[in-house]
């Protein structure tokens, strides 16, 4: 049960937000992540950068969304997180204590992941008592007796019952599954989850329904989370604090509530103003940024933006921009100056 302090004012969507702790429960150090393409016969090997210099910190109890197209790095980022990747540089530390000096045991202890798809996370061949307990026995030592009863009491926790316990993923609706691989991923009690994509693979309703099930158990548990989603109404409804990403950086980060209210970069306003909204008639929104989506092996020059932002000047093609009150932008730098 959630200590009495541990709860604080109410945030978006009727969440409560935790109260900060000083320890952040992730922090991410200028963490950098390029890969090689090979060139084929007669090509040359190309490098993507997919994240590059990310730093930020996730205070306990928090909810940081981290949002952008497809492609911008988020998924690499949850990976590099998680220690399923290796860092080209930078550090991530967990609780204080960096990633890389943990052993996988250790990590699996203190963070787990939820991913997109519930039917390929879960294997189809084992029952789903066996797939909720699969991180009890992979620790090693646990008695049986207590494995059982952890799985059991994770299952009721996400509200299934002991004769769902027997049956396979394949008997399961989507959301059920999605439900599985929530316990599995708690039955080790961490206390951070990463979220990649949680709710894109089911229908709006379920969806609703293990949002609702992830704030309830996040409150009752005193988790952690880093919440990727491309659905931005997920992400203010779930999230304390945001960061966008664009093509491998965190252009903008801010508390949710202000980021959704104002945003600051060209790139979240353009992001904000393509949700579809239910009015008839209206149809899907002119952002002004294209078909065209960027190549993260051909970074422009410059605020790496600047080729489809509708406000750009000739100096973003050639002046990298630097963070003015969370949001990289040059022209965001003018607003700051006093007025003469």
């Amino acid at each position: 049960m959630t200590a009495p302090d541990d709860r604080g004012a109410e945030g978006p969507g009727g969440l409560d937000r935790p109260r900060r702790d000083t320890t952040p429960a992730i922090e991410v150090r200028e963490l950098r992540k390029t890969f090689r393409i090979r060139g084929g016969l007669l090509g040359q090997d190309r490098q993507v950068v997919a994240v590059d210099d990310v730093s930020f910190a996730v205070p306990t109890g928090g909810v940081l969304g981290v949002v952008g197209e497809s492609g911008c790095g988020k998924s690499t980022l949850a990976r590099l997180i998680l220690g399923l990747l290796p860092p080209t540089s930078g550090d991530v530390l967990v609780e204080g204590q960096r990633l890389s000096a943990m052993d996988r045991r250790a990590r699996a202890r203190l963070i787990q992941p939820v991913f997109q798809d519930p039917f390929a996370s879960l294997n189809p061949r084992r029952r789903i008592r066996d797939i909720v307990a699969m991180p009890l026995v992979a620790q090693g030592g646990i008695p049986a007796r207590q494995v059982r009863d952890r799985v059991q009491e994770m299952l009721a926790r996400v509200g299934l019952t002991a004769e769902q316990g027997e049956r396979f993923p394949a008997q399961l609706s989507g959301g059920q599954r999605q439900r599985v691989a929530i316990a599995r991923a708690l039955v080790l009690r961490p206390r951070i989850v990463i979220c990649d994509e949680p709710t894109s693979a089911l229908d709006v309703s379920v969806q609703a329904q293990i949002l609702n099930l992830l704030a309830e158990l996040r409150r009752e548990l005193n988790l952690t989370y880093l919440f990727i989603s491309h659905n931005l109404a997920v992400v203010e409804h779930v999230a304390s604090e945001v960061a966008v990403m664009y093509l491998g950086r965190i252009v903008e980060r801010a508390e949710a509530d202000a980021l959704f209210r104002a945003p600051r970069h060209p790139y979240t306003r353009a992001l904000l103003a393509s949700v579809l909204t239910p009015e008839p008639g209206l149809g899907v929104p002119d952002v002004g940024l294209g078909d065209t989506l960027p190549d993260p092996a051909n970074i422009p020059p410059g605020c790496r933006f600047h080729p489809r932002c509708p406000v750009a000047e000739p100096r973003c093609a050639r002046q990298a921009p630097r963070p003015v009150d969370g949001a990289e932008c040059l022209l965001l730098e003018a607003e700051q100056r006093p007025a003469a």
